[in-house]
């Protein structure tokens, strides 16, 4: 859950990262099922679909290797190549679990428990973040609006102060998080939400709390409500976002595009999608994450649907009540996915 990103959020590529064509396209998924009854094992809540662009997507037996970590029920998920590290909170429901699990990647995407992050300002973490520039984990803790950050992360394991709080003050929630040339872009949710714009906070490398941190700029979508998990391509210059809506008992999903986002940033105001996935056909519940795939050229997006039990794939190009191209679920959909970080290179 979820971006880059985030999730909720997804992984976003870093601008000091090189990008490589090695022709492969990974996909890290974390579900936030978790039993308390001791006599029955907790389902894996961490997974990989090996490769994600195939014929063969929803194939659980070939295509698919999952993993039991030490997360209570997982949320918010990250892969960087810099760090050959994946980053992943908890869902914090179920089992009180504040601490943030990381896990080595090896050659083929197999995951193993590496470390962890434990901190009380860990509570609800909905977006994660790896920027390796200035080696640096950035969240967002939902539960109180705030953006947290923890330096040199990649080999802790036990408690860790956070480095940097970023409290954020008004009515809209932040979500998720992804980073650009030193700019943070946060999903906001709530009526009327969308993509509050940061510039200099990654400077800002002394004190330990900045109360009442204003954005740069703010972009509003009008007639959104639960807007959730962002992906920002900046190969490609698109950024995705999930939402739906809830009417009674009914509950909707959507998918919004944007192209051309670099245009579209560079003043704060209301911004319309390109496009917009939804309809009975895209299958869309209620959608937490999305991970557009960055590579030039490429085909998918990928989304994951705690209401539907699945993850979707799309067309890049979809629109309107568009099918899915693909969709996997696991256990026989029982497991719940919720974040989603793509490694496409």
């Amino acid at each position: 859950m979820i971006t880059t990103l985030i999730g909720i959020v997804a992984c976003e590529r870093d601008d000091d990262e090189p990008f490589v064509n090695r022709d492969f396209s990974r996909l890290y998924i974390s579900f936030s099922d978790y039993t308390t009854n001791p006599q029955v094992a907790s389902p894996p809540n961490l997974g990989v679909i090996k490769r994600a662009d195939s014929t063969n997507f929803g194939d659980v037996n070939g295509n698919f290797q999952d993993f039991q970590s030490r997360t209570f029920g997982g949320n918010a998920i990250t892969f960087s190549p810099a760090a050959q590290r994946v980053f992943m909170s908890s869902i914090n429901q179920v089992v009180s679990d504040t601490s943030l699990q990381i896990f080595t990647v090896g050659r083929e995407g197999n995951l193993a428990n590496n470390g962890k992050i434990d901190n009380k300002h860990a509570n609800k973490v909905t977006g994660l973040v790896y920027y390796p520039s200035v080696d640096v984990l950035f969240g967002v803790d939902v539960s109180s609006s705030t953006i947290i950050s923890y330096d040199i992360p990649k080999n802790r394991s036990g408690y860790m102060k956070v480095s940097r709080r970023f409290v954020i003050k008004d009515d809209l929630l932040p979500w998720a998080i992804a980073i650009h040339k030193n700019i943070i872009y946060v999903s906001r949710n709530g009526n009327n939400g969308g993509v509050d714009i940061y510039e200099g906070l990654i400077s800002r490398r002394t004190d330990t709390l900045f109360n009442d941190v204003k954005p740069t700029r703010s972009l509003r979508i009008a007639d959104t409500h639960n807007i959730q998990g962002m992906s920002l391509d900046t190969v490609n210059n698109v950024l995705a976002l999930t939402d739906y809506t809830t009417s009674g008992n009914t509950t909707s999903g959507r998918i919004l595009l944007f192209e051309n986002f670099s245009e579209l940033a560079k003043n704060g105001g209301n911004i319309t999608p390109t496009r917009v996935i939804s309809g009975a056909n895209t299958g869309l519940i209620r959608p937490s994450d999305v991970a557009l795939d960055f590579k030039e050229n490429s085909k998918y997006l990928y989304v994951a649907d705690p209401g539907a039990k699945k993850v979707f794939r799309f067309l890049k190009t979809a629109s309107g009540d568009d099918k899915p191209d693909s969709e996997f679920s696991y256990r026989n959909g029982a497991s719940t996915p919720v974040g989603l970080s793509l490694d496409s290179r």
